[in-house]
């Protein structure tokens, strides 16, 4: 509402805030999850939020004012409870058999693993979102006696896919020598003879041997344009056709729809249809973002402290080759920085 007392228009992302913040007061990492946009839009929001003082800030968290309530119910925002299945979170999935035991067992794996470096843009989605994304594949009927490649597995959807005991193979790449390394000892010790990783850099050509060898991939690429469709593409061309299916995540946080609709023309050039889209289906456990330096954290409009809740959620994709599969991508591809950073990266280092 206006200081005059009139409703004034309010943008989409406006209202998701408004209507969050009447359930109660919020931190900014919740307000940034809650926005459901790209950063720069969600700041955008709150900051006139704040300039109309439809919304306050005590220091650490941000509450409605008298106006700002006044506005929600003047819209209507009020009547509409929130929405999503308290039991699943909205994610349509939750661990049953054999992956609720499979859950136990990782949570101890990964507390082993090699910490998170910004240097490959790494950030851990959290166990139990690692284990939902096979519980997910299984559903859709993508694990059980599959070849799975793994394009990038900071995540070790590797080891708890191994865990499951249902995939056939699983073949994981990855930049970082150390998760490879970690893999390779885990399978090891483990005795998993149908276990491999590999160490390999997405701009470089994929190697021969691993050609139409796969009936689905899974990977969390970068979300820069360029550098998710050679992700995809890679993970394409080691696909063995029609039929063949892949998952991938994607985040509004740093993709706009402008890009995300450039990204699904690229997933359709590659010969995929879009089979599912589950929105706010993996976590990401971020840690240090403000004393790091991150966009997100030294954009806010006030000091904010570290993340008080997984802010950072992505969709997971699931495609489906319709027709014979069409890498856009094939031999060597320099990016350099262009590969992890573009002008949306906001929960992405500079380098």
């Amino acid at each position: 509402m206006s200081r005059t007392g009139y409703v004034v228009e309010v943008h989409r992302t406006d209202a998701l805030l408004l209507r969050a913040l009447y359930g109660g007061s919020k931190s900014y990492w919740e307000l940034m999850r809650e926005g459901q946009a790209q950063t720069y839009q969600v700041l955008k929001a709150l900051q006139t939020l704040l300039e109309r003082e439809l919304v306050t800030y005590d220091g650490d968290r941000f509450v409605l004012s008298e106006a700002g309530r006044r506005q929600v119910e003047s819209l209507g925002l009020d009547r509409v409870a929130e929405q999503r299945c308290e039991t699943c979170a909205g994610r349509g999935i939750v661990l049953q058999p054999p992956f609720d035991r499979v859950l136990e067992t990782f949570q101890k794996i990964v507390t082993m693993r090699p910490k998170a470096t910004p240097d490959f843009d790494q950030g851990y989605v959290t166990p139990e979102t690692t284990v939902l994304r096979l519980a997910l594949m299984a559903q859709r009927g993508d694990l059980v006696g599959r070849d799975l490649l793994l394009l990038g597995d900071d995540d070790l959807t590797g080891i708890a896919a191994a865990l499951t005991g249902l995939p056939r193979r699983i073949f994981v790449l990855d930049v970082d020598e150390r998760i490879v390394g970690f893999i390779r000892d885990v399978a090891r010790d483990r005795g998993w003879d149908n276990v491999h990783a590999e160490v390999y850099d997405v701009q470089d050509p994929l190697p021969e041997n691993l050609r139409g060898q796969f009936d689905v991939f899974f990977t969390d690429p970068v979300e820069t344009l360029r550098g998710i469709l050679l992700f995809l593409s890679r993970c394409t061309e080691a696909l063995r056709g029609p039929g063949s299916a892949g998952y991938f995540g994607l985040s509004y946080l740093e993709a706009s729809w402008k890009k995300w609709r450039d990204i699904q023309r690229g997933i359709l050039d590659l010969g995929f249809a879009i089979t599912d889209m589950l929105g706010a289906f993996q976590e990401y456990q971020l840690e240090n973002i403000v004393a790091q330096g991150y966009p997100v954290a030294r954009m806010a409009p006030v000091a904010v402290k570290e993340p008080d809740i997984s802010f950072y959620v992505s969709t997971v994709y699931r495609l489906e080759l319709a027709e014979e599969p069409r890498p856009l991508f094939t031999g060597r591809v320099e990016l350099g920085r262009d590969l992890y950073y573009d002008d949306e990266a906001c929960v992405t280092l500079p380098r």
